[in-house]
């Protein structure tokens, strides 16, 4: 950059006009802190001296050099330049600066500059179209959106370059036709997608709308112009369809037809909503078609036919779908001795199984209904260190000999070495050893500072903060003086094990504390806010944020970070926003790198203040400060989680085409995106951004694949998890405890709690890994949806026999598990039993289940009792827990107790 420099001066004798790079040059003044009122009047000197460089290409390179770094200021003094030079902002121009506000998520910017557009009849090129329709999009604004988009259409059309509309980006078009939906505006946005490419996702997305509106007519041109684009139609958009033609019989039954035909596999959805169909129809054909075809396995597609065949008096039928598919069903998870899967009784839902017992009656199956009857009755330099790893192993003893073995070799002993022996005592957690240890350091005249602190904290560990506080006496008849690690010492002893009495001494302590000339520090300030919660005294809250403003040094990351984290704990994202805001203002933040910036992107996103996340991100760049891995991976996590993960992805598009900045981009901010698409459900986006890592050559790690099996889980697709677990093992990573609890999860999802247990199975024989808690609970929560009482209670013992402890989450799914099994009183058991063997209380979501199971099983005063017991646990119970007691008492017209419910709550 220097060289530059002297090039450009040595320009300036020169009468030829050179050939130079004008966004090279200003980078080059910039990078030697140049101001930009500086660079603007050199500007202005070379157009000057050379009047035929002066054209709108060359302005129009400088502005999109300065756009792509954000630099504003700048490019608006560049703007201002022009029309001294004889130069307007042309088309190009305005492409520039609508893409820079745009990326800075300015959309009042972009509306301004897109009417300044209009007003000098300045036409938008492609790029600037898309730009406009995509800030429609994020403000919500339908009219702009189509508006643009048909604008979009129209200079396609009028290309020669080839371009069409089926190149459009397919996420915008989804995103308009969600948009459309939303705004229901679908029927007038339809004609609009003619030769555009829909995505699965956008398909879904309109048929959905067309459900909710009940709108067949709709439905045929959703249908028309899917088929004209040449689409598959899969199982999901053939399950969509059959919804929306529920009151079409000779529809359905060509979908269905035509799935047949087209020997597609059937999913679980596609069965119950066709069932539904037949329910509403009392279609019996189409129902035994369906149950020929697909001859199902799953449980809750299995129920529905039994209900269905009950409740159309067809029970025959319903008796031998239980006894030949569900009766004794065959379970991975349990074998004999031989080796044979062992067969266990699958236990209904209860209105399946009054159905079911209904209709054994009626068609004289006495010995089954008989059964279900039955089933009802619930861690001298060299000495220091290895004292200190004698400590760390809690081997006193052995920091002992050390200790005596250095002093009998005839070297001088200091304090450092006493105190080092004192801090292995309160290591090892011998209180005696220390205070004899602090005697004899007393009495050969080392005791320090050090030493009273160490003695300190052992007794801080054992709750004696009398003793500590006279210590504290002690050593001032001593001639020494508490510093801050002693206050600090005491603080976090009183936040971290005292009683609430206690704790309420902590501001009295850093009173003294500034009475004793001691200043507060960045320490104290991140121990006090450890001990902010939701349920903190607000003058507390307020006090600590005081102390942090009054500090004298600037505030560095840590504490920073403690301040997010308390603002969020708290759940007072305006705290955070104030504070911020604060240091914004003031010095007392010191910002000097990519690492500061990437805490302070991170905080705001915290705040949930994606303006002050942007300002943060434009700030850096126009200051020439390259982003790292962490910078990046904090800027795009703080977009995703504020809701823009398409403006996160976008983002790692413009790093892609930045040389500075490409090599930042690694496998973890991708997946940062790859989760946001995840929580919206949008397959199709997560999927796109996985090739463009496999294109791209991204490393690949087990995170990824994690990510992409949790889509496919949350998304119900886990048809493609076998695709993707053999993707990772071509790539050499094997499946972890992770990979195997999300499969399994997504399995028990979608219902299929055998492929859940299968997979448990397949884990134990292929790998050294072994089932935890969440692994267990996933296939509990499957057994409590699909009543499966003995496969649920099997997992416990199992569970427990393996040395893994059930939670109270745990708790909760047996309480649910029972309560589908109408076993109440062992649902009380199991409760008791489990928490008072594993020493922890039952929490408000296992008494609301509890009250919940009370009132099915018709035991609305045992549901009264357990509130009442909830409440003397001190447990507070959620609005759910109320609601549930206040309908059962509505029902039981016991509206005096209802009405002192809806008081108490």
């Amino acid at each position: 950059h220097r060289q530059v420099l002297r090039c450009w001066n040595a320009l300036k004798r020169s009468d030829r006009a050179p050939t130079i790079s004008l966004a090279q040059a200003v980078e080059s003044m910039q990078r030697f802190k140049k101001d930009s009122s500086f660079v603007v009047r050199e500007l202005k000197a070379f157009f000057k001296k050379y009047p035929m460089e002066c054209g709108a290409n060359g302005i129009n390179d400088l502005l999109e050099s300065l756009a792509k770094r954000l630099d504003s200021d700048l490019v608006g003094q560049v703007i201002e330049m022009m029309p001294s030079m004889g130069l307007k902002p042309d088309q190009r121009t305005y492409e520039i600066l609508l893409t820079m506000q745009f990326t800075t998520r300015n959309f009042t910017e972009v509306r301004t500059l897109l009417s300044t557009m209009h007003s000098r009849g300045i036409s938008l090129n492609t790029r600037s179209t898309i730009v406009a329709v995509k800030a429609a999009l994020k403000t919500g604004s339908f009219e702009e959106a189509t508006r643009h988009f048909r604008q979009l259409k129209a200079l396609w059309s009028g290309l020669s370059d080839g371009a069409t509309p089926s190149t459009a980006p397919r996420h915008i078009v989804s995103q308009l036709v969600e948009l459309a939906c939303r705004e229901h505006q679908l029927g007038e946005f339809l004609p609009l997608l003619e030769g555009v490419p829909v995505s699965e996702d956008a398909v879904s997305s309109m048929l959905s709308e067309c459900i909710r509106r009940k709108d067949p007519a709709l439905t045929s041109k959703v249908e028309k112009l899917v088929r004209e684009q040449g689409h598959q139609l899969s199982d999901a958009t053939y399950t969509l369809l059959v919804k929306s033609a529920s009151n079409d019989p000779g529809r359905v039954q060509q979908l269905f037809d035509e799935v047949v035909a087209k020997g597609t596999i059937l999913s679980a959805d596609f069965a119950l909503a066709l069932l539904a169909f037949c329910t509403q129809t009392r279609s019996m054909k189409l129902a035994d078609s369906l149950f020929e075809h697909m001859k199902p396995k799953q449980i809750p597609v299995l129920s529905a036919f039994i209900r269905f065949y009950a409740d159309s008096e067809q029970n025959e039928k319903a008796c031998d779908v239980y006894e030949k598919n569900l009766q004794w069903m065959r379970m991975s998870g349990t074998a004999k001795g031989d080796g044979q899967p062992l067969q266990q009784a699958v236990c209904l839902d209860a209105r399946i199984e009054r159905s079911l017992m209904s209709a054994a009656l009626r068609c004289g199956r006495h010995d089954l209904a008989k059964n279900f009857l039955d089933a009802s009755p619930s861690d001298v330099a060299k000495h220091i260190t290895m004292i200190r790893n004698c400590a760390a192993s809690g081997n006193l003893n052995g920091a002992m000999k050390v200790f005596e073995t250095l002093k009998s070799s005839g070297t001088e002993v200091n304090s450092v070495v006493y105190n080092t022996v004192l801090d292995a005592c309160v290591e090892c957690r011998d209180l005696p050893a220390a205070e004899a240890w602090m005697a004899q350091t007393k009495s050969i005249g080392l005791v320090d500072v050090v030493s009273y602190n160490t003695l300190i904290k052992a007794h801080l560990q054992k709750l004696n903060f009398a003793k500590a506080r006279s210590l504290m006496e002690e050593m001032r008849s001593e001639g020494l003086q508490p510093n801050r690690v002693t206050f600090n010492e005491l603080v976090n002893g009183l936040v971290t094990r005292g009683s609430p009495a206690q704790r309420a001494e902590i501001w009295g302590i850093i009173k003294e504390m500034k009475a004793a000339g001691v200043k507060p520090n960045q320490v104290t300030c991140s121990i006090l806010l450890k001990s902010l919660n939701a349920h903190s005294n607000e003058a507390d809250i307020l006090e600590t944020m005081d102390l942090i403003s009054a500090m004298d040094e600037p505030m560095d990351e840590v504490l920073l970070s403690s301040v997010v984290e308390a603002c969020v704990r708290i759940g007072k994202p305006d705290l955070l926003a104030q504070k911020l805001k604060q240091l914004h203002n003031t010095d007392k933040m010191s910002v000097s790198g990519s690492h500061t910036f990437g805490s302070l992107i991170k905080a705001y996103g915290h705040a949930k203040d994606i303006d002050g996340v942007w300002r943060c991100w434009k700030e850096m760049r126009s200051r020439h400060i390259r982003p790292t891995s962490i910078t990046l991976g904090c800027m795009v996590e703080a977009v995703v989680s504020n809701g823009d993960t398409e403006g996160a992805y976008d983002l790692i598009h413009q790093m892609q085409e930045d040389d500075r900045c490409r090599d930042a981009l690694n496998a973890v901010i991708y997946c940062s995106v790859l989760k946001g698409f995840t929580r919206e459900k949008k397959m199709q986006r997560v999927m796109t951004v996985y090739e463009e890592m496999v294109n791209r050559k991204v490393d690949l790690s087990i995170v990824t694949y994690n990510t992409l099996l949790d889509a496919c889980a949350r998304c119900g697709r886990m048809d493609k998890a076998p695709e993707i677990v053999t993707e990772m093992k071509s790539q050499g990573i094997q499946p972890n405890l992770i990979t195997y609890s999300t499969m399994v999860k997504g399995h028990c999802q979608a219902g299929d709690i055998e492929r859940g247990f299968a997979m448990l199975e397949e884990m134990k024989n292929e790998t050294r890994l072994k089932p935890d808690e969440i692994m267990y609970n996933s296939l509990l929560d499957g057994c409590a949806q699909n009543n499966l009482v003995d496969e649920g209670m099997g997992l416990l013992r199992r569970m427990e026999e393996k040395g893994v402890a059930p939670s109270n989450f745990t708790l909760s799914l047996l309480v649910k598990l029972m309560n589908r099994c109408r076993k109440l009183d062992s649902a009380f058991s199991l409760v008791q039993e489990i928490s008072a063997k594993y020493r922890f209380s039952p929490n408000v979501h296992v008494y609301s289940n509890l009250i919940q199971a009370c009132v099915a099983n018709r035991q609305l005063q045992r549901g009264m009792t357990t509130l009442s017991n909830m409440l003397e646990a001190r447990v507070r119970p959620e609005s759910r827990t109320y609601a549930i007691l206040v309908r059962a008492s509505i029902t039981q017209n016991q509206c005096d107790q209802a009405a002192g419910l809806i008081r108490g709550a």
